[in-house]
């Protein structure tokens, strides 16, 4: 084998690897570390050369000093590439965790109420067929949307992900999302108070997808917030844009956990008091569906006293 071919090897065996960190190759510390060797050498090599050229010291360290700099700029971004490397290992974990935990719920309350079904025969009535099948479906519906969310978190992450635009009106998605909630709502303690005007808010984005990010949106407000409040969605006319927003009076998101809200696999860790299931990957998705309909995402909170989540959509033309 020639020395170029090694060299050949060597490189695609780097790219290969960076591939599979699913970074750049500016990003990604195998590629650095070849950059940095390569600079050190050409700065040896620069500075025995000019030293032995010029007589004047001022020029060689001129050139030691450039060369350091660089090579501390790379450094830092090694250590950022490395950290990026870290963190998605961490979140690995976290997944594992998450998941096992998660997708085990499901098939165990299933398989739970199937034993109590049958352990009594046809001795049972059929209000308790009827909420054992309800039981059933309820923890049905619950893995396929764990599953979807996976998926969906999969194709986002290998830039797949797609989105079917059609023209819809966000007051009659928003009020569809209130109905079917209203007795999860109700059942809460909580008031759901819509603030729209009658003009009909025609925008361009999937409408599947859409309805999505609102139930999410009105689902956590729900689930975080206390017995006997309130829950205020607004619609607002920003002449080019809609801004629909969920204000709620629950209990808020501390503010050193605030810049990771977006974050796959993320939940704070004051609201695991209050709900202990998810994966943590809602507002992930909700923010690649929102940007991707060329819209803008994001929210206000304080801690115990609530939050408020907005995002904006283009209107029809």
């Amino acid at each position: 084998m020639k020395p170029g071919d090694i060299f050949s090897d060597f490189n695609l065996n780097i790219a290969a690897r960076c591939r599979a960190y699913r970074i750049g190759l500016w990003q990604c510390p195998d590629f650095l570390f070849v950059v940095m060797g390569i600079i050190i050498v050409i700065t040896i090599v620069a500075t025995h050369i000019t030293a032995s050229v010029y007589t004047e010291p001022e020029i060689v360290v001129t050139i030691i000093f450039i060369a350091t700099i660089v090579l501390f700029s790379i450094g830092h971004i090694v250590v950022r590439a490395f950290e990026r490397v870290a963190e998605a290992s961490r979140l690995k974990s976290e997944f594992v965790s998450i998941i096992s935990h998660e997708l085990r719920n499901p098939p165990v309350s299933i398989k739970w109420q199937l034993d109590m079904l049958f352990e009594g025969g046809m001795s049972h009535s059929v209000e308790e067929w009827e909420r054992t099948g309800m039981a059933i479906k309820q923890a049905n519906e619950h893995m396929i949307r764990l599953i979807n969310d996976l998926l969906d978190v999969n194709r986002i992450e290998d830039n797949v992900f797609e989105l079917s635009p059609t023209t819809f009106s966000l007051n009659e998605v928003t009020m569809q999302m209130v109905e079917e909630v209203g007795a999860y709502a109700k059942a809460s303690g909580l008031h759901i108070v819509v603030l729209s005007p009658k003009t009909q808010f025609l925008v361009r984005a999937d409408r599947y997808y859409i309805k999505s990010v609102i139930s999410r949106f009105i689902d956590n407000a729900i689930r975080y917030s206390p017995t006997h409040g309130e829950i205020t969605i607004t619609l607002e006319d920003l002449t080019s844009a809609v801004r629909w927003s969920i204000a709620d009076q629950g209990v808020g998101i501390p503010a050193e956990e605030v810049k990771r809200i977006f974050s796959r696999f993320f939940r704070a860790k004051n609201i695991l008091r209050y709900q202990t299931k998810g994966l943590g990957v809602g507002l992930y998705i909700s923010k690649y569906i929102i940007e991707a309909s060329g819209g803008t995402i994001g929210f206000r909170t304080l801690e115990g006293r609530g939050s408020t989540f907005f995002f904006t959509l283009p209107r029809a033309k």
